[in-house]
């Protein structure tokens, strides 16, 4: 009887151990991703989320604990599979690991019974030990099911993030003859490929601190222009554009105003985030960049034009890509 236990012990153990290192495997491998706002001097790259071409729609209600959900579309739902492609394969692994760990845990907590009522003792060792393998598997595989769900939620909620800063509007200045004074257009017309190609910086503060920041910023206009910069000013948390700025200031062509769409409510959750990191809105703001490729590239604590600027000259003098960032 002993022989027949050693030989149903040997396989069953190896193949769990395997799925076991599987799983840490997977999870090494994977890239990890930056939270919150950097300091000044500091950036942090968020992981890219391309904006949609087409805006998919969020409905949101309360479920029966009177808790806010939301459900994605299903072009978004797509588009997350299609940049990620083995989550799918790896909840299946997910699934088929923890029904074979349960199995087997059943079988080993039936033999330990069995051992407990007097039949077949010996086997009482092997099947305590299959029984805490079978735990510690479980365990692994629930971790990693946690870990793939938190951040497949995470790069949907940053993707819908993208897809509500498209829709916003903005009035720029122009001084073409042919149009008018004031141009109002969405944020997604200023990616690649649509006849403007500009990068955006969406500055937001205390109006004082805008002012300010923008007057001492008008010496920069020409390397802002050269290097493809829209400023997009605005006022938290009331979501508006700056009051009483100087004519000369809103004739600049790197300047745009915020104009219709709900800023408010989109920034709300930006500003409650940096709020909790310790950023002083009044004394500091922080910057969200949209590159040329509709992508929200990052958020920094503070407002540093000088810092925008350096940071795409830096790159082509490296002779790296600025087409798309």
């Amino acid at each position: 009887m002993s022989g027949r236990s050693a030989c149903y012990s040997r396989p069953y153990i190896c193949p769990t151990l395997v799925v076991a290192v599987l799983i840490v495997s997977i999870h090494l491998l994977s890239s990890s991703r930056c939270n919150g706002f950097t300091l000044g001097h500091k950036i942090a790259v968020f992981r890219e989320v391309e904006v949609p071409r087409r805006t998919p729609v969020l409905f949101s209600f309360n479920n029966s604990n009177g808790n806010k959900r939301v459900e994605y579309s299903r072009e978004l739902l797509l588009r997350e599979e299609v940049e990620s492609p083995f989550r799918k394969v790896r909840f299946f692994l997910y699934a088929v690991s923890a029904s074979g760990c349960i199995t087997s845990m059943a079988v080993s907590l039936a033999r330990v019974l069995a051992a407990l009522s007097g039949i077949n003792e010996d086997l009482l060792g092997q099947s305590l030990e299959n029984v805490a393998v079978d735990s510690a598997v479980l365990a692994l595989v629930a971790w990693g099911w946690k870990r793939d769900t938190e951040a497949q939620q995470s790069k949907l909620q940053r993707a819908a993030k993208g897809a509500e800063l498209a829709k916003l509007t903005i009035r720029t200045y122009s001084s073409d003859e042919d149009s008018s004074r004031n141009v109002v257009l969405p944020l997604s017309s200023l990616r690649q490929g649509r006849g403007i190609d500009k990068r955006v910086a969406i500055c937001a503060a205390s109006s004082d601190k805008l002012s300010s920041v923008l007057k001492a910023s008008i010496p920069l206009g020409p390397t802002l222009m050269e290097n493809d910069w829209i400023i997009v000013p605005i006022v938290v948390p009331q979501g508006m554009a700056p009051l009483g700025l100087d004519k000369d200031l809103l004739e600049q062509k790197w300047l745009a105003l915020p104009c219709g769409g709900n800023w408010k409510a989109v920034l709300y959750d930006e500003v409650a985030q940096a709020s909790s990191q310790g950023i002083d809105l009044d004394a500091d703001g922080f910057t969200i960049v949209m590159k040329k490729n509709g992508k929200v590239g990052q958020r920094t604590k503070g407002i540093n034009m000088n810092r925008l600027c350096g940071e795409v000259m830096d790159r082509k003098e490296m002779g790296l890509d600025v087409t798309n960032i």
